[in-house]
This record gives structure tokens, sequence and C-alpha cells, in this order.
């Protein structure tokens, strides 16, 4: 019964896109747009120390997740396991089904299943990925990409060449050097540095196609980043919502989880200072642009954060925390 209602939430997820889509080409509007961001390994409490972090110690307020109209807990699980990876959670929001942990995507009769994305360009729309991580990394290879293994970025970043994704900012330059030609031969421009990149935004560089690479495998903590995700995210929406039928964009806070590992509360809060910086920018562009529709999920909860300093007058850096694990967790 359990299972049930956890792929009830997924399809019902699914489903709101594709409302969007199907009232997109009955409405007046010129164009409809989706925004998933997908913040890797955020669980309930490093939301809430962020809240208290940055209204009590920062003192500017709530997150940016006090703006959005409503809130919701998704239960994620994989086919075989209780905690999810993040393959299985990614191929789930993705596709509306669900496979087995370290795969990404899925086949039927020997073809990928159509994700999302795939959805987004029968419509007419463009489509795009920005990530804080290789794009060969299990969240955005489960909207391109099949293999029975994560791990596989050779294959993984062969197939983004067949993909429907007119847009793809991150890290993993190594893995698709063998590549590169092929991409340039489909009208794709290519960044191959941070630093490009970041001179391509200032000088608000149009291009059709673009995959842009910021690290030869994935990209700096926030604190040493040029390019933060506001900004490559603003500069994506900026390229795809020049057509007319709208655009589907994934965004993945992709090392909220990597600290959540290593059990780093600083490091998890200068993500989530990433995030909320996007967000912040996201909410704002959406009232402009209210055709825009901006869905949060989380894919699952990393390290199983407590905040347990019960004497403490405000929430700071030296706030103790507890850690439960060096891994995923079905608290989410």
């Amino acid at each position: 019964m359990r299972i049930k209602l956890i792929f009830t939430i997924i399809i019902a997820i699914l489903l709101v896109f594709l409302i969007v889509f199907t009232n997109a080409n009955n409405s007046n509007k010129t164009s409809r747009n989706v925004v998933l961001v997908i913040p890797d390994g955020m669980g309930v409490p490093i939301v809430s120390a962020f809240d208290y972090y940055k209204s009590e110690y920062k003192n500017q307020g709530y997150s940016s997740f006090s703006e959005f109209d409503g809130s919701f807990l998704v239960r994620t699980r994989s086919l075989d396991y209780v905690v999810t990876d993040s393959a299985a959670a990614a191929t789930a929001f993705a596709t509306g089904q669900r496979v087995p942990n370290y795969q990404v995507g899925i086949l039927k009769d020997n073809k990928r299943v159509p994700t999302i994305m795939d959805i987004s360009k029968s419509k007419g729309k463009s489509t795009g990925i920005v990530v804080q991580c290789s794009l060969t990394h299990a969240t955005p290879a489960a909207f391109y990409s099949y293999s029975i293994s994560r791990q596989d970025d050779n294959l993984i970043a062969q197939q983004l060449l067949y993909s429907n994704i007119d847009l793809a900012i991150g890290g993993g330059k190594k893995y698709f050097l063998p590549f590169l030609e092929k991409f340039k031969q489909n009208q794709y421009h290519i960044i191959l540095s941070e630093d490009e990149l970041y001179n391509s935004i200032k000088q608000k560089k149009d291009y059709q196609k673009l995959i842009a690479f910021t690290a030869e495998k994935h990209p700096t903590k926030y604190s040493k980043r040029k390019v933060n995700l506001k900004d490559s995210s603003e500069y994506a929406i900026s390229l795809l919502s020049k057509n007319p039928k709208g655009f589907f964009l994934m965004i993945e806070a992709s090392q909220i989880d990597w600290y959540g590992h290593e059990n780093n509360i600083n490091d998890q809060l200068d993500e989530m200072q990433d995030l909320d910086d996007l967000l912040s920018w996201l909410v704002n562009y959406q009232k402009s642009n209210p055709n825009t529709l901006v869905f949060v999920v989380s894919d699952h909860d990393c390290g199983g954060l407590s905040l347990i300093d019960y004497k403490a007058s405000q929430f700071d850096p030296n706030f103790k925390v507890n850690y439960a694990s060096n891994n995923h967790t079905a608290d989410h």
C-alpha cells in the first residue's frame, strides 16, 4: 500500500507538468514554462537549519521557501531499497517509473522510456539542464540517458548527443571530449571553462544550442565558484525563453548532498545559500512571468542531520548538530 502511495505521488508530480504543457496549447498566452529544481540530498533538517542560520545569524529573514505558494513532503524510494539513491529518485521524477538504485533511465521494449524532457520537446519547447556536478552525474543523466550503472560516465556522455536537450551547463568535460566535434556538427556551441562561461554571461552572448563545461569533473564548492547557480540558471532561462512555445529547465543544487555525506554543516549551509539565491531570483522571475511554474523537489535526505543544541539562544556556526549517517536516509 505504501509503495502504491509513493508511486502515486511521483505520478502526480509528472501529471502537473503534463497539465501545464497541455494547457499551453489551449491558452492565449505565448508560452508556458516549467522550472524543476532538485536540491540533491536536501532533507527537512537542513532546510530548518538554513532558515535559522539566515534569519538569526545573518539577520536576513527566512529562506526563499517562505515565498512559495505551498509545500509538501515527497516519499521517495527505489524499486529495490527503502533508502533511494539519486539515480533512482531522478529517474522517477523524469519518467514517473521506479527503478533499482544506481540505474538511470529505463528501457521498455528495448527503447528508452520518454522523459519529461522528451515530452517537452515533442510539444516544441526548448529544454535545458543546469547542475553543480558533472553532466553525467546521476540526477542530470536520468533526464537524457539510460544506463544500468550511474557510474558509466562515458556511455552517459555519449547519449547526450542523441538527447532532446538544447542547453546543458555543468561539469564533466573530461567525459565529453571524444564527442565534441559531433556536438559541434549538431549545432551546439561549446564552452570549455567556468571563466569562458562567466564571460559569456557578462557579455550576454546568445546561442541557439549550448553546452557549457564548468569543470573537468565536478565544479568546486560554493565559496570557490566564479559562476553560482543563480547566474548559470538566469543565463539558461534568458536563452531558453526565446522560444515562444516555452521551455522546460531542470536545475540541480548538486552539492548539498555531498556535504551531507561528509557531515559538514558549514559547507552544507553554503550550498543552501547557493540554492536560496537561485530561488529568490526564480520567485521574482515567476512574478514577472506568471505562465512559469517553479517546482522544487528534493530527492532524498543525506546525513540524517539533527539540531541538538538545546540551550543555545540562537543558531550560529557553533550550534551543536548531530549527523546519524554518512549516507542517504529515508528521513525526507
